[in-house]
C-alpha cells in the first residue's frame, strides 16, 4: 500500500514552528504576485503599483532581489501578514469592493496565508 504524505497548514505550524526559512525577495514577490493574481476576482488586475509596493516594503529586510535572508517561522510570518497587507494602500485597495453592490474582493487574510504557508510547503518538501 502507498503511504500517502499530508503536509496541511495544521501540520506545518503544529511541526514546523521552529524552522529557519532562507529566502529571496523574488520568491516572497513572486509567491504574492501569483497568489494575487490567483484570488482576483477579475481577469487581468492591474497589479504593477501592488508589486513595487510590496517590493518597497520587502526591501526594508533584503538588499537586493538575490540577496538571501533568514526568517524565523514568526519573522516570516511577519512579512506576510494581513496587518502588513492593510498597511500598504496599493494592497488594501484590493480588499475593498469597487461598488456597495460589487462582492468582489481579495481577502487579505486568506492572501496572507496562502503565500505564508505556499513558501513554508516549499521549503519544507524541497530544502537547500
Amino acid at each position: 500500500m502507498k503511504t500517502i504524505h499530508k503536509l496541511t497548514n495544521r501540520n506545518i505550524k503544529e511541526q514546523y514552528s521552529n524552522t529557519e526559512f532562507y529566502l529571496m525577495k523574488k520568491e516572497i514577490l513572486g509567491t504574492f504576485v501569483s497568489w494575487l493574481i490567483q484570488q482576483s476576482p477579475y481577469d487581468m488586475p492591474n497589479i504593477t503599483k501592488v508589486i513595487k509596493a510590496y517590493d518597497k516594503f520587502l526591501s526594508m529586510k533584503f538588499d537586493t532581489i538575490d540577496t538571501v535572508r533568514k526568517f524565523t517561522y514568526k519573522e516570516l510570518s511577519d512579512y506576510i501578514s494581513s496587518d502588513v497587507f492593510e498597511s500598504i494602500p496599493e494592497i488594501e485597495k484590493f480588499n475593498n469592493p469597487k461598488t456597495k453592490a460589487d462582492y468582489d474582493f481579495v481577502s487579505l487574510g486568506a492572501l496572507s496565508s496562502n503565500i505564508f504557508y505556499d513558501i513554508c510547503r516549499s521549503h519544507i518538501t524541497q530544502p537547500l
